[in-house]
């Protein structure tokens, strides 16, 4: 296909019994002109052969010799692709009808290179569905800036990041600024990447309405960080520090979010400590930040959340 509009870059691992519904939510987008490159990061499963199977000339497919991780698999994509705009479709998740037509028509209206919408969380565990973020405050945002990004990316903020959603980039705006995925992060891919545009100087736009279907499968590592995933997002963060000057309110935020890495890495050395049975190893925990104990209420928290959400409409 001659210069589609945008190139949805599908990766996946293991998602055999996820992967038509993916593929077939994308070749379902109306309003554009689109091309898939469906990357299999070295799948054991059945998830290469359903993708080998399908025969829409939109679709182009590639697998990786080896399991790289999510950030191989979407970089390995994007060198493929040939659309002025990326929008990246994780192999468990779906868009939603109309998704794309909607990204693209606010990238025009505010001249954005990036544009976000919300997205709407499918539970396995209970079949519950709810828009990650508040919906009202989503849409008076218009145009997201650097600091608010990372303010809205804390650990353990009791809250959805904001490096869960899923950007439209414009694929000129990653080529001139030589912009990808960092490939030794396979937690938090999502936030570098969007960082990295924000600090070169990215317009990133806000669609309000729910696009993107974020599945919470029960085998999900997404909210089970451990002490190495959180090691590596800081290491991350070094890195956009080393490369970029941040201006005072995204450097402050920053801090912020740092004052919460180090919050969660005590708290994760006390559930390690707490499911080992080590008292002293908790206590060590609590000793380096001791705040970290009072997190120790936020299962209970999330449940009642989860509750009030199926009770009021």
């Amino acid at each position: 296909m001659a210069d589609p509009q945008i190139s949805v870059i599908l990766t996946s691992y293991n998602v055999e019994t996820y992967i038509e519904r993916a593929l077939a939510s994308a070749l379902a987008q109306e309003g554009v002109t689109l091309e898939i490159i469906a990357v299999d990061d070295a799948s054991t499963d059945a998830t290469w052969d359903i993708l080998s199977r399908v025969t829409d000339p939109r679709l182009k497919t590639i697998r990786l010799p080896a399991n790289g991780g999510p950030s191989v698999a979407r970089n390995t994509g994007i060198a493929a692709a040939t659309g002025q705009w990326l929008a990246v479709l994780d192999g468990d998740d779906t868009f939603l009808p109309g998704r794309l037509a909607h990204l693209l028509a606010q990238a025009r209206s505010h001249n954005a290179d990036i544009v976000i919408d919300n997205l709407s969380v499918h539970r396995e565990e209970d079949g519950s569905n709810y828009p990650m973020f508040p919906p009202t405050e989503f849409a008076r945002i218009r145009l997201l800036d650097l600091a608010s990004f990372i303010d809205g990316n804390r650990l353990f903020s009791g809250a959805y990041a904001l490096g869960y959603v899923k950007p439209l980039f414009s694929s000129a705006f990653l080529r001139q600024h030589h912009l990808s995925y960092d490939p030794a992060i396979r937690i938090g891919e999502d936030y570098q990447i969007m960082a990295q545009c924000l600090a070169s100087g990215a317009r990133c736009a806000i669609e309000p309405s729910e696009g993107y279907r974020y599945t919470v499968r029960k085998s999900s590592i997404s909210h089970r960080l451990k002490l190495e995933d959180i090691t590596r997002m800081r290491e991350g963060d070094a890195k956009l520090l080393a490369t970029y000057t941040f201006y005072p309110a995204a450097a402050e935020a920053q801090q912020r979010r740092e004052k919460s890495f180090a919050r969660a890495y005590a708290f994760t050395q006390l559930l390690n400590a707490l499911k080992a049975k080590n008292p002293k190893a908790a206590l060590c925990a609590v000793a380096s930040y001791p705040s970290c104990a009072l997190m120790l209420w936020m299962p209970a928290a999330l449940r009642l959340r989860r509750l009030f959400r199926k009770v009021v409409p």
